[in-house]
């Protein structure tokens, strides 16, 4: 029975390969795409790496006056009195602090000026009046704030707006710009976002002090990650708070902006620091503890003269406040709230340690590569190899991307493995499913082509059972061998499309009752048919079904005649051979073409005793091994002791009927099995008496008449006959 060609086993590499391509794709397309889903992932995945660039200690040089519930306490609600900051400005720089970034908007004019409370009278309730006793100088408390910012080195507020136009533009930049780019450099214009107004302080304070931005944008998930660099507000760039807080720290005057293939990549202080950006010019901070990493000092105490000089000599002074009614509160990934004070802070801290991280320009196109090269990998490995191997190649695959994230990250750059790992762990889902699916058809192809030799209900166990069902192995099969008698002459008369004809009314009826009775279909060898069973399933009771066969098989030839006569005008004859015994079943056969069948000397034996029908005219001959496992299912008529060309050991052979018609022949067969005993029991003459009644009433029957032909030979040489001598038996 032939199962497989060898190159059928490569149909299902097609399958594999289409959904190696579309998951690939869809993860290119995915990517691209950017949906919620997938950011948000990319995003806890860059949370989860932050360990890898966390140092052990905080830098010494950012610190944080907090406007907290002590000073405002001591000193009154805010906002205060502009002279009470230029007071603090002051104390800071009496302290010797190197920068002070105002973590403040200072948009509106101090409505607490006596200037400006007598202008509020006038205009609010028709009151004149004038001031006295109090020096000109307090009139405006802007103006002594203005002072203060001029004479330290402080940095004030301003916020770029990019959602709406506030009708303001800041004046000319007085941070000097340096543009510097590669050859085929993409402009830093193109990458770097255009805000369209802003919010600035009023413009009594704007020219005291350099700018600095205090714009600070969330991800998607409402957590802040990273801070711009530099503010670009219509055609002038403004660096950030913490930018603009160490330019004035450290009295640099210049920003240089290096642009590459993709945009801008760096951002140059001087010439001491250069901070990774992305394109948009935003830098990545990589946070390294959780709020309150960086000394927080109360504004009252400062103001009160109450903190240790040594604590903000030579420090960068951050001036915020962290009570939640008045402070930007923003989630961080160590955080769900944190002053917003401290994001400058952390800024500040990375680009004095260059602990800074980057996303280049490049990192789509290594993202791809990861794409492909997980999407390669995977295609092979779910796709081809065993399935024991598949959750390691997949771990393999998925801790190699984490491992080399992991490591670039400690260098500085973000390349997320989240993609890449993707690819592999979705296209193992549905490479699975399509093997699955491709196991489901093979099934399916293997119970169609079972179902060509075999009864549904083997082909349905072969395709439910797990394992190589069809490996080689011996065991206990029936074997039947069927010929039609003298097929070869009948041919010779015939056309080959009457050959033909004959053969399809004659094999269909045939094979159809092997299958019903759970019967292999091996082979049809001209006008020949082989079938066994037992393989590739275990058969209860093989024997019996392999000669209810047989007997359906004789049975059906008149049906098969009478379409004979009708079609053709002429009829057939066929023999059975049957025998139980061991065998080798499995595949063989060479590389390109595989036969599943058996072999073994008691193949041969079933295949001689189908060549006995004709000798005795009997339509079934079958062996003794078949009779004794059939037991008491069917009769059976003896018909000889034979002993097979090449084998010494004799083989008693039986004719099988049904029980009803060995009742009816009871008398018959019952003289004939004496027969049998009075010449094993060496009685010749007695076993001839009885042979020669039996063939006055069956004169055409050709045991009778070779059993009376051997009774003879015995007669004529009584004592050297011996009935279990196998030399004395007919010659197979």
């Amino acid at each position: 029975m032939r199962i497989f060609r060898k190159n059928e086993k490569t149909t299902g590499t097609l399958p594999i390969v289409l959904t190696g391509l579309l998951v690939t794709f869809a993860m290119f397309f995915a990517y691209v795409m950017q949906p919620a889903l997938l950011v948000r992932l990319d995003l806890k995945v860059y949370d989860l790496l932050l360990p890898q660039r966390a140092s052990q200690e905080p830098s010494p040089i950012p610190v944080i006056i907090d406007i907290d519930e002590a000073s405002i306490a001591e000193y009154g609600q805010w906002p205060w009195p502009r002279y009470l900051m230029a007071d603090l400005l002051d104390t800071l720089s009496a302290y010797d602090v190197a920068a002070i970034g105002l973590d403040i908007i200072f948009a509106e004019a101090d409505r607490s000026s006596p200037d400006m409370i007598r202008e509020m009278l006038r205009k609010d309730k028709n009151l004149s009046f004038h001031f006295s006793g109090i020096p000109p100088e307090f009139r405006n408390y802007d103006n002594i704030f203005a002072e203060a910012l001029q004479r330290n080195p402080a940095v004030i507020g301003a916020f770029a707006s990019f959602a709406k136009d506030t009708g303001e533009l800041p004046p000319p930049p007085s941070t000097g710009i340096i543009e510097r780019a590669t050859a085929g450099a993409t402009p830093w214009q193109e990458g770097v976002p255009q805000a369209s107004s802003a919010i600035l302080p009023i413009s009594t304070l704007r020219h005291a002090a350099p700018l600095g931005f205090i714009n600070a944008g969330h991800d998607a998930d409402g957590i802040l990650r990273e801070l711009p660099l530099i503010i670009r507000v219509g055609e002038n760039v403004y660096p950030s708070l913490s930018t603009a807080v160490l330019m004035q720290g450290l009295g640099i005057r210049n920003l240089t902006l290096q642009s590459g293939p993709y945009g801008l990549e760096s951002v140059r202080l001087g010439n001491r620091f250069s901070v990774s950006a992305t394109t948009q010019g935003m830098m990545r901070i990589p946070f390294i503890g959780a709020c309150k990493t960086y000394p927080y000092y109360s504004a009252a105490d400062v103001l009160g003269g109450r903190i240790d000089p040594q604590h903000l000599m030579g420090r960068v002074a951050f001036v915020g406040t962290s009570l939640p009614g008045l402070s930007d509160i923003r989630a961080t990934p160590y955080d769900a709230e944190c002053p917003g004070v401290e994001l400058h802070a952390a800024a500040v801290d990375a680009i004095l340690t260059g602990n800074s991280v980057s996303t280049p320009g490049w990192t789509p196109a290594a993202q791809a590569g990861l794409i492909l090269l997980g999407g390669i990998l995977s295609t092979l490995a779910f796709g081809f190899a065993r399935p024991r191997i598949y959750l390691p190649i997949a771990s393999i695959l998925m801790v190699t991307f984490i491992l080399l994230s992991r490591h670039l990250f400690g260098q500085g750059l973000f390349l997320s493995p989240l993609y890449g790992s993707l690819t592999v762990s979705i296209l193992g889902a549905f490479m699975l499913l399509t093997r699955f699916w491709q196991e489901e058809q093979q099934k399916r192809r293997l119970r169609t082509i079972f179902s060509r030799y075999v009864s549904p209900e083997v082909a349905n166990m072969v395709t439910r059972t797990a394992g190589d069902l069809l490996a080689g192995e011996e065991r206990e099969v029936s074997i039947m061998f069927t010929d039609i008698r003298g097929f070869a002459a009948l041919s010779e008369d015939l056309t080959p499309q009457e050959t033909v004809t004959l053969l399809n009314l004659y094999f269909e009826p045939m094979t159809e009752l092997v299958r019903q009775h759970n019967g292999t279909l091996d082979k049809f060898i001209g006008d020949a048919l082989m079938a066994y069973w037992n393989a590739p399933l275990d058969v209860p009771d093989h024997p019996v079904k392999a000669v209810e066969t047989a007997i359906a098989m004789q049975e059906a030839m008149q049906t098969v005649n009478r379409k004979l006569r009708e079609n053709m005008n002429l009829e057939i004859r066929m023999g059975v051979g049957l025998h139980t015994g061991k065998a080798y079943v499995g595949n063989m056969g060479t590389k390109d073409y595989i036969n599943y069948t058996l072999i073994g000397d008691n193949v041969n034996l079933a295949s001689r005793l189908e060549g006995l029908c004709p000798k005795y005219n009997v339509g079934i001959v079958v062996s003794e091994d078949v009779r004794n496992a059939c037991r008491d299912a069917f009769a059976f008529k003896r018909l000889d002791r034979i002993r097979v060309r090449g084998k010494y050991q004799a083989v008693t052979i039986y004719l099988p009927m049904r029980t009803g018609e060995a009742e009816r022949r009871k008398e018959e067969l019952a003289k004939w099995n004496e027969a049998w005993e009075k010449y094993e029991n060496k009685d010749f003459e007695s076993a001839q008496t009885l042979v020669t009644s039996l063939r006055k009433d069956h004169p055409d029957s050709k045991p009778y008449a070779i059993f009376a032909d051997k009774t003879q030979r015995a007669l004529d040489n009584p004592h050297e006959h011996d009935p279990d001598n196998p030399e004395n038996n007919s010659l197979l």
